[in-house]
């Protein structure tokens, strides 16, 4: 795949080249319309929004933001887990589950030695607290609203075969005893008679507690897309905050016109400059158009160390949006030259350390997870822990 930053040159029509230097404008999140969860936030609620500054943008996903219910926060994991020691350290895992497709349960057992029966919840000895950072998490309620007539869903996605029971983001949790933050982007498929309506979105799951919340909707493009943050912490001092990212695949036809075919690339920008404002306190500098040449990265060292990782959708190690979160997050580990779906490089961490370069990430830790666990995408870990 040709890499999308480079698209803007010299032949293309004048709405291709005014599209070329569109930013992606990030801001604090808007304090009404149709999000019932920002409204809330707005007024001393648990999760700060952030999200575009652009009335294209905005007005697109507030219609998404409408057909979903809000977001579900079990801070507090309900398992009873071994502090974090000095020198222990935790994993990271960004995974996409296919709308409950992947056997998490059995992953846990299997990769980070933990039994999630409800009967006999255990961390197994010698077995690091964990982070999951989940895309296409899926939840059934019927406190999901009603929607405008005439409004386009998004298809259907249910997996060939799912875990016994197939439950979904907020059973597991449950089920687990894990911390949970869900904020959910889109529907998952129109409400139909005798079936429960369901939407999808981002989730973390965490045996560690979960602070600093935060719900980044990114710049639209195909559909609405939430990152989902959170700052895990142990009594060692270790501080890290964590951000699961699902970017879109393709644009529609007219996005492609008016953002120059900058996907990804315009939603990694985003991403990026809502952390920046986060770092900053909500001031951000440096961020330039995108399009015309690397986005700068705002503050890079933040107080807190930063993993941002999960399905980017790229098509290539080298497109633009992963060069550019390469540039962003100089800490990353590198990639190991392994598709995560099918022969595609979709799945990737990215991390930055913190001014104070307390937490880093532990060398050579990251791998992929061979076995599929019944989702359309392989996982990838990694390990972060205490500078010496």
């Amino acid at each position: 795949m040709i890499p999308t930053a480079r698209v803007c040159g010299v032949g293309f029509s004048a709405l291709l080249s005014a599209a070329c230097a569109t930013s992606a404008g990030m801001r604090l999140g808007p304090e009404d319309g149709g999000c019932p969860d920002r409204a809330a936030a707005a007024s001393g609620g648990a999760v700060t929004w952030y999200g575009p500054a652009g009335p294209g943008d905005e007005q697109s996903n507030e219609r998404w933001c409408e057909t979903v219910g809000s977001n579900v926060l079990e801070a507090l994991p309900r398992a009873s887990f071994p502090s974090l020691g000095p020198s222990d350290s935790v994993a990271v895992v960004a995974w996409n589950i296919l709308i409950g497709g992947g056997d998490v349960p059995l992953f846990l057992e299997e990769v980070l030695g933990y039994d999630c029966h409800p009967t006999s919840l255990e961390l197994e000895a010698g077995f690091s607290h964990f982070v999951l950072l989940i895309q296409e998490a899926h939840r059934r309620s019927e406190a999901i609203p009603d929607v405008p007539e005439l409004f386009k869903f998004p298809p259907r996605i249910e997996p060939e075969s799912a875990p016994t029971g197939w439950p979904d983001i907020v059973e597991l949790a449950r089920d687990c005893g894990l911390a949970l933050f869900y904020v959910p982007s889109a529907r998952n498929g129109p409400q139909t008679m005798g079936a429960e309506r369901e939407d999808k979105g981002n989730a973390i799951l965490s045996t560690l507690p979960l602070m600093d919340l935060l719900a980044i909707e990114l710049p639209f493009e195909a559909g609405r897309k939430v990152a989902v943050g959170a700052t895990v912490a142990g009594p060692n001092g270790m501080q890290l905050r964590v951000v699961s990212v699902h970017l879109d695949v393709a644009s529609t036809l007219y996005r492609t016109l008016t953002t120059a075919n900058t996907t990804r690339l315009r939603q990694a920008a985003g991403l990026i400059e809502a952390l920046a404002l986060i770092e900053t306190g909500g001031v951000t500098s440096g961020i330039v158009s995108v399009g015309s040449g690397d986005t700068a990265c705002g503050d890079l060292l933040g107080p807190i160390a930063t993993v941002a990782a999960g399905d980017f959708n790229t098509w290539s190690a080298g497109e633009s949006a992963v060069d550019q979160m390469r540039l962003c997050f100089p800490d990353s580990p590198p990639w190991d030259g392994k598709p995560t779906y099918g022969s595609f490089p979709t799945d990737f961490i990215f991390f930055r350390r913190a001014g104070d370069g307390r937490v880093s990430y532990l060398d050579g830790s990251q791998r992929r997870i061979e076995k599929r666990y019944g989702s359309d995408h392989q996982a990838r870990i990694a390990w972060f822990g205490r500078s010496e």
